[in-house]
C-alpha cells in the first residue's frame, strides 16, 4: 500500500422508518493508485422526524460534535432513503405528478394502453393523456415512421388544457436509435419549445428491455420528480444550515452513490437501497473486502442480514463485488417494471418479534411486533409484552440490550424460542444461496443480538463494529458506477470489438459520474442473444464503477441550484413500519370458493378472474417459450372491459358442427419483438377478415363457427379471446399444439396430414396483407411464413382454418380448461400461502415435480434464427416453504437444455455425463418461488427455481407425432424418455360447472 495522505471525511446517512443513522467515516487517499482507506470515527442515532430533514440534521450533527472534525474537510455527504418509494407505496397525490404518455410507436402499441396494469388508487392518482404518433424503430433498425412534428404541437394543446408538468416519451426499440439526436431527444426537444417548463422524462434514460415495463418505470420516475428536486434541495438547505459545504450523493440500488442532479433526473433509482447500503457496510466493518481477515470470498458464500425491530433482510455478494441482483420482474407500488433491484428475502423476525407458546408446547418468534414501541413495551423495559429481545436478557445477555433489566422466563420456553429463531435464520440462510460453498454470515442491525446459536451449515457468523449503524457506514464509503445497455446489431464488426467499444464507453460514463479514472472497473460484461433474430442482434449491458472524487470544487455530486432560494417543504407524515413488500395490493376474492359462469347451453363466459387463472395457465403449458403472456392477458381485459353489451365466451370442441370451418389464430415471430412492439389495434381480426375472403365464406369472417389458439402455451394461448370477442365469436376449448412448440408446422392436423397447411392470412398493423394459397408441405409453409415475418418486423398475426372434423380428431381438447386449473392451483396456493409446487402435484392430473434449486450456470447461442441454451441447477436445500423432496435423494444438479421451449432435462454427474430424466414432446416448466413460469430468456444466475413435467398429449406420442417433436426431430443424440406417468384428460370446465351436469350428478 503506498503512503497515506491527507485525512478526510464522508458522510453516511441511512433514513428508516424509526430511526434515521449516521457515520462519520475518515478516508485517506493513497499516494499509490487514489484508493481510498476508511476509518468509522463516530456514529449517531436519531429518531425519523415527520419533516425527515430535521431528523437527518440531528443526525448529522451528531456524528460532528462526537468527532469534532473540521466541517471544510468533509468531502460528501452520501444520503440512504425511503422518500420516494414511500411517495409511491401510499399514492400520496401531494407529492406525485399527473404524467402524460407519448408513444412514438405508428399504427402499432395500440393493444395494451398505458396504465392498464396499474392498481386503481395509484393509477386514480397518476394518469394523465396518452397519444400515440409517428415513429419507433424495428428490431432490425429500420425506422417505422418519421416523427411529425405538427402531431407532437397538437398533443401539447391538451396537454396545456390538462394543467400536465410531467410527460414520458416511449419509443418502440429506442435502445436501438442511433440518431443524433434520437427520436426520443428529438420529441422532447419539440415539447420544452411548446411547454418549456414541463418535465419531460425519455424511456431509454430509464432502461431497456420489455416496452411495457420501461414505460411503467418511466412514468414512476416522472410522477416524482418535482417532489425529489424539493426533496434534495430540502437535503441539501439543512446541510448549509449545518455549514457543512460539500457535495451530497444518493445511494443506489446497486449499492452505489449517483450525484444529485443524476437524482433529480433519475430519483427511481434510489427505491431500494437501504439493504445494499447494509451489505456494503457490512462487508467493510467485516475486513473482508480488505482481506484484514481470513475469510475469502471467492471460496465462501457473503450473506448478509440485517435485523432491525420487526423484519430481518438477507441479501447475498455477487461476483462483482456488489449486492446480488434480483432476476426476476420487480413491483414497484403495484407496478410491473424490469428494473433493477437487489434480490431481498424479508421474514417477520426482529428484536420486537412476539414470543407465543401455542397449547400444544411449540413457541413461535414473530411475524408480528411491537416494533417502534420495543423499548416500553417489553418485558425487559418493565413492559408486559414477550418479545425476542426478552429471550436474549434471559438468557444471559441482558447487557447486549442498552437499558434492559434482567429477568427470569421459563428455561423451556426460552429454549423453544431460541430454537424457532435459529430455524427461521437457518432457513433463509439457505434460499439465498447458489451453490454448496462455504456461508459466512454478517450480523448487522440493532436487532441482530437475537441470534445466539450456532447456525447449521454456517462457516462463520460476524457481528461486525458499528453492527447498529452498518447502512450509514455502506453508504458513506460507496463507489460511484456506471451503465451501458442496449441491443447491439453487429453487421461485420466481431462481438469481442463491440464489447471491447462498451467497455470503454462504460468507463467513460463512470468517470462523468464522479469516479477517479485510475480506479475505474469493469464489474460485469453480460451479453445476451436475441431469439429468432437472423442479424445476429444481441443485448449488451456493461456495469463498471470506482472511487468516489476528492476535489470538492470539481465534483459532480453538487446539485446544481440556488440553496437559498429554495421554499421550504414539509415531507409529511411516514410509516413508523414501513412494509416488507412494495406491492401493497391485496386480493380481495377467494379464488379457492370462485366458480366461472357457465349457462345450461354450455357456454362458459369469461370473466377477468377467468382470465387471470388461464394466464397463469398458459405460462405453464408454454414450457418457457411462447412468448410472455402477459401482454395478451392484459389485451384480454382491457378487451372486457370495453364489451358494454357483448360476451366474451368459451364453448367445447365438441360443440362445432362437422362441416363448420374454425380459424386459427396465433402471432408469429420473436418474443423479443412482441415484449417490445406491441401489436396494434386488431391484426388478427384482419388475417381472419382476409382468409374468410379468401375462401369466400358467406356472410365474411362471421361465418367461422369460432377461433381456436394455434398453441396454448404462452402468449398464443390468450390470443384468441380478444379478437374473437371483438367478432362476436366463441373460443374453441381446445388448440393446435397442446403445449408451445417452435413452429407453426408442429400443429397436429398438419403433422398429421389431416389438414392442408393452407391457404394462411398474414397481416401487420400497418396495412400489409399476404395470403399463402398453397404450399407443397407444412415445413414449406413454416420457412414462407418465416420469410414474411422477417419482413413485416419479426412479428406478425396469421389466421388458417380448420374443419370440425378435423378439430374433434386432430386437436388437443380442453385446453383451455386445462390451463383455468393450472392457474387457479397457483393462485389458491398463493393466496394461502400453502407450496404452489405441491399444489400443482396434488390437483394437475399427471403433473410431476422434478428439481428445486439454484440456478448456477447458463450458456446461449443463436443457431439458424433459434437460441440455443442450458441451464444448470444445484440442489436446494430441504426446506418445506419452498418443495417437499427426500433430502436423501439423488443429488446431482439438473441440466436443462432448450430451443426456446425447454427440450429435456438431465441429471448431471461427476464426470460430465448426463442421466436424461424427461424429454420432449412431454413438458417441461420452470417455476420461480411465487409458482409463476418462467420463459427461457428470464432464466438468470442465483434465481431459485422448481422444475416441473407433465406428459404430452397421447397423438405426440404416436410414431407420426414422435417423427415432429422426438429429441431427434430437434438434433438431439438421445432416446425420448417416457415420462413415468400417464396422460389424463384435463377436465373441462364448462362440464364441471354447467348447471344442467350439476343437476344429474
Amino acid at each position: 500500500m503506498g503512503s497515506l495522505g491527507q485525512q478526510r471525511f464522508r458522510i453516511g446517512v441511512d433514513v428508516g422508518g424509526t430511526n434515521t443513522d449516521a457515520a462519520l467515516v475518515g478516508c485517506f487517499e493513497t499516494s499509490s493508485n487514489d484508493k481510498q482507506e476508511f476509518t468509522v470515527l463516530a456514529s449517531s442515532k436519531s429518531p425519523t422526524t415527520a419533516d425527515v430533514t430535521s431528523g437527518i440534521c440531528d443526525a448529522v450533527k451528531m456524528v460532528l460534535e462526537e468527532a469534532d472534525v473540521p466541517r471544510e474537510d468533509v468531502l460528501s455527504i452520501n444520503i440512504g432513503t425511503t422518500h420516494f418509494i414511500n411517495a409511491v407505496t401510499q399514492r400520496d397525490a401531494a407529492k406525485l405528478e399527473r404524467v402524460a404518455v407519448l408513444r412514438l410507436c405508428g399504427p402499432f402499441a395500440r393493444e395494451i394502453a398505458p396504465f392498464s396494469d396499474w392498481p386503481q388508487a395509484l393509477r386514480d392518482v397518476v394518469e394523465g393523456p396518452v397519444g400515440y404518433f409517428s415513429g419507433g424503430l424495428e428490431i432490425d433498425g429500420r425506422i417505422i415512421s418519421e416523427i411529425k412534428d405538427s402531431e407532437i404541437r397538437d398533443f401539447c394543446h391538451e396537454l396545456k388544457a390538462a394543467k400536465i408538468n410531467a410527460i414520458v416519451v416511449i419509443g418502440v426499440f429506442s435502445s436501438l436509435d442511433s440518431g443524433t439526436p434520437t427520436q426520443e431527444e428529438y420529441v422532447r426537444s419539440l415539447l420544452l419549445r411548446e411547454m418549456p417548463n414541463v418535465d419531460v422524462v425519455c424511456s431509454r434514460d430509464i432502461g431497456n428491455s420489455a416496452f411495457i415495463e420501461r414505460e411503467n418505470a418511466a412514468i414512476l420516475n416522472a410522477s416524482i420528480l418535482d417532489f425529489g428536486r424539493r426533496t434534495i434541495r430540502g437535503f441539501e438547505r439543512a446541510f448549509r444550515s449545518l455549514r457543512l459545504d460539500c457535495p451530497l450523493y444518493l445511494t443506489q440500488n446497486d449499492g452505489t452513490v449517483m450525484e444529485t442532479k443524476t437524482a433529480m433526473r433519475l430519483p427511481i433509482k434510489t427505491f431500494s437501497s437501504g439493504a445494499t447500503n447494509s451489505l456494503t457496510g457490512a462487508l467493510f466493518l467485516s475486513g473482508i473486502h480488505s482481506r484484514t481477515t481470513d475469510l475469502d470470498p471467492s471460496t465462501s458464500q457473503i450473506i448478509m442480514v440485517d435485523i432491525g425491530g420487526t423484519t430481518s433482510d438477507f441479501a447475498a455478494l455477487s461476483s462483482s463485488g456488489f449486492p446480488r441482483q434480483s432476476p426476476a420482474t420487480v413491483k414497484l407500488g403495484g407496478v410491473r417494471t424490469a428494473f433493477s433491484m437487489p434480490e431481498l428475502v424479508s421474514i417477520g423476525l426482529g428484536g420486537g418479534s412476539h414470543v407465543l407458546e401455542q397449547d400444544d408446547g411449540r413457541v413461535s418468534v414473530g411475524p408480528t411486533s411491537v416494533g417502534y414501541r420495543l423499548a416500553t413495551s417489553s418485558k425487559c423495559f418493565g413492559g408486559d409484552t414477550l418479545t425476542a429481545s426478552d429471550i436474549v436478557v434471559a438468557s444471559g445477555h441482558a447487557s447486549n440490550i442498552t437499558g434492559s433489566v434482567p429477568i427470569r422466563l421459563d428455561a423451556g420456553l426460552v429454549a423453544r424460542a431460541r430454537h424457532d429463531i435459529k430455524r427461521q435464520l437457518e432457513r433463509s440462510i439457505d434460499s439465498m444461496k447458489v451453490s454448496d460453498q462455504e456461508v459466512v454470515l454478517l450480523l448487522v442491525g440493532g436487532g441482530s443480538i437475537i441470534q445466539l446459536e450456532g447456525l447449521n451449515n454456517v462457516k462463520a457468523c460476524i457481528r461486525p463494529p458499528f453492527y447498529t449503524v452498518a447502512n450509514a457506514v455502506g453508504a458513506a464509503i460507496a463507489k460511484i458506477s456506471g451503465e451501458v445497455d442496449r441491443v447491439i446489431i453487429p453487421g461485420d464488426r466481431k462481438q469481442q470489438a463491440i464489447v471491447d467499444e462498451v467497455k470503454v464507453e462504460t468507463i467513460g460514463r463512470t468517470c462523468s459520474n464522479g469516479a477517479i479514472k485510475s480506479t475505474v472497473k469493469i464489474v460485469d460484461v453480460d451479453c445476451i442473444p436475441l431469439q429468432y433474430m437472423t442479424n445476429a442482434a444481441f443485448r449488451i449491458v456493461v456495469r463498471a464503477c470506482g472511487e468516489l472524487g476528492w476535489d470538492k470544487s470539481t465534483s459532480g455530486g453538487r446539485a446544481v441550484l440556488d440553496i437559498d432560494a429554495v421554499e421550504t417543504y414539509d415531507e409529511g407524515e411516514i410509516p413508523r413500519v414501513l412494509p416488507s413488500k412494495l406491492d401493497l395490493d391485496s386480493q380481495e376474492m377467494d379464488y379457492s370458493t370462485y366458480q366461472p359462469e357457465v349457462s345450461m347451453a354450455g357456454e362458459w363466459f369469461i370473466s377477468e378472474t377467468d382470465l387471470a387463472f388461464i394466464a397463469e395457465g398458459c405460462g405453464v403449458l408454454g414450457t418457457g417459450g411462447g412468448g410472455s403472456v402477459y401482454s395478451a392477458y392484459l389485451q384480454s381485459v382491457q378487451a372486457l372491459r370495453n364489451m358494454p353489451n357483448g360476451r366474451m365466451r368459451v364453448v367445447e370442441a365438441k360443440a362445432v358442427n362437422h362441416g363448420d370451418r374454425v380459424a386459427i389464430v396465433a402471432f408469429v415471430g420473436a418474443p423479443t419483438v412482441s415484449n417490445e412492439r406491441l401489436a396494434g389495434d386488431g391484426e388478427l381480426r384482419v388475417a381472419c377478415d382476409k382468409l374468410a375472403q379468401y375462401l369466400q365464406l358467406d356472410g365474411g369472417s362471421s361465418a367461422f363457427a369460432g377461433l381456436v389458439a394455434g398453441e396454448i402455451g404462452g402468449s398464443n394461448g390468450m390470443r384468441a379471446f380478444a379478437t374473437a370477442a371483438s367478432m362476436n365469436l366463441p373460443v374453441i376449448d381446445a388448440d393446435m399444439i397442446g403445449r408451445a412448440f417452435p413452429k407453426v408446422d408442429m400443429c397436429l392436423p398438419y403433422v398429421y396430414g389431416a389438414e392442408k397447411p393452407s391457404p394462411a392470412a398474414v397481416a401487420d398493423a400497418r396495412g400489409n396483407a399476404q395470403i399463402v394459397a398453397e404450399v407443397e408441405s407444412r415445413d414449406r409453409l413454416e420457412r414462407l411464413l418465416r420469410c414474411l415475418c422477417i419482413e413485416l418486423g419479426m412479428f406478425t398475426a396469421s389466421a388458417l382454418s380448420i374443419s370440425g372434423t378435423n378439430l374433434h380428431q386432430y386437436t388437443c381438447h380442453d385446453t383451455v380448461s386445462q390451463a383455468w386449473f393450472l392457474g387457479r392451483a397457483i393462485l389458491c396456493a398463493r393466496q394461502d400461502k400453502k407450496n404452489v409446487v405441491d399444489s400443482l402435484v396434488d390437483l394437475i392430473p399427471g403433473c410431476r415435480f422434478l428439481f428445486v434449486g439454484r440456478i448456477v450456470e447458463i450458456s446461449r447461442e443463436v443457431k439458424g434464427g433459434w437460441t440455443i441454451g442450458t441451464a444448470t441447477i444445484e440442489r436446494a436445500s430441504d426446506d418445506e416453504e419452498f418443495i417437499s423432496w427426500d433430502s436423501e435423494s439423488d443429488q446431482r444438479p439438473m441440466v436443462l437444455q432448450y430451443q426456446n421451449e425447454f427440450l429435456y432435462a438431465a441429471l448431471k454427474g461427476p464426470d460430465g455425463s448426463q442421466e436424461s430424466i424427461c424429454t420432449t414432446p412431454d413438458l417441461i416448466t420452470v417455476l420461480d418461488m411465487s409458482g409463476s413460469a418462467l420463459s427461457t430468456h428470464e432464466l438468470r444466475y442465483g434465481l431459485l427455481v422448481s422444475v416441473i413435467a407433465m406428459p404430452a398429449h397421447p397423438l405426440w406420442t404416436t410414431q407420426q407425432g414422435m417423427q415432429a417433436s422426438d429429441p431427434a426431430s430437434f438434433g438431439l443424440h438421445m432416446q425420448y424418455q417416457p415420462f413415468g406417468q400417464s396422460w389424463q384428460k384435463t377436465p373441462s370446465v364448462i362440464q364441471q360447472y354447467r348447471p344442467s351436469s350439476t343437476l344429474e350428478r
